[in-house]
């Protein structure tokens, strides 16, 4: 078969692909193979799915005063609930199209949002100001109370997303609604780089096996990038990102 053959093939599958998600509102699961030959060129168009561009500004900064605290509280629950309602609406189209394998992982995803969005509600309606609270203080004890349940909803979510998505582009359409919720509260992703120096600041290295070298300018510099950094306006961190360091040691 001649390489005019194929390039005809291919736009066949990409004209398939559009006509069935553009004029029947189907979803085209795509399962990946993944071999030696590609496998860092998935790595690197796995994680660049992740990326949140910076949209608007952060949310808490929108309260100015006790009435649009209630705003804002009102806001942040709408966009949960739109966030939930988005991929249990996606599963109930995608469900007879995924193995056992995958059902079950998107259970547990729908079950961890779930869990989450009972214990937004309960953060947001039992928050209370003092009275000797300024609205500087108002914003960053409120911040302070949401962004936990926002850091375990994306240190629970992203993992399975990214370790899914891998094999199966199913999982791209959660991880969309997620990225679209993450924005609308002002969060986006810093971008980081392998073989660059590691900022501190805005990542959590892990723990390694396979990372020595015994090269010196590899010091404090990435190896492996696992997750990007989740950030507010101003790089106020929301969940740190994950990275793999070189290790340099030295023989003789």
């Amino acid at each position: 078969m001649n390489n005019s053959m194929f390039t005809k093939i291919d736009t066949l599958n990409i004209d398939f692909k559009k006509l069935l998600k553009e004029d029947f509102k189907v979803v085209y699961i795509e399962s990946k193979q993944i071999n030696k030959e590609n496998i860092e060129e998935n790595i690197k168009n796995n994680l660049a799915l992740f990326k949140i561009e910076k949209k608007r500004e952060s949310i808490f900064l929108k309260i100015t005063s006790i009435d649009k605290l209630d705003e804002v509280k009102k806001e942040i629950k709408s966009e949960y609930e739109k966030f939930l309602e988005e991929f249990l609406s996606y599963f109930d189209r995608v469900e007879d199209k995924l193995d056992e394998k995958n059902i079950k992982s998107f259970e547990i995803i729908e079950k961890i949002i779930k869990n989450r969005a009972k214990k937004l509600d309960g953060i947001i309606n039992k928050f209370s100001v003092e009275e000797s609270w300024g609205i500087a203080k108002i914003q960053e004890e409120f911040y302070f109370k949401i962004q936990k349940n926002l850091a375990d909803l994306v240190d629970s979510l992203v993992p399975t997303i990214s370790t899914g998505s891998k094999e199966n582009s199913a999982y791209n359409g959660i991880l969309s609604s997620l990225n679209t919720f993450l924005s609308q509260l002002g969060i986006y992703t810093i971008d980081i780089d392998i073989d660059k120096a590691c900022n501190y600041e805005f990542v959590n290295p892990q723990e390694c096996d396979d990372c020595e070298t015994e090269d010196i300018n590899k010091k404090d510099r990435i190896k492996e990038i696992l997750s990007y950094p989740y950030v507010l306006n101003d790089n106020q961190i929301v969940v740190e990102g994950r990275v793999i360091l070189w290790k340099v040691v030295y023989n003789g």
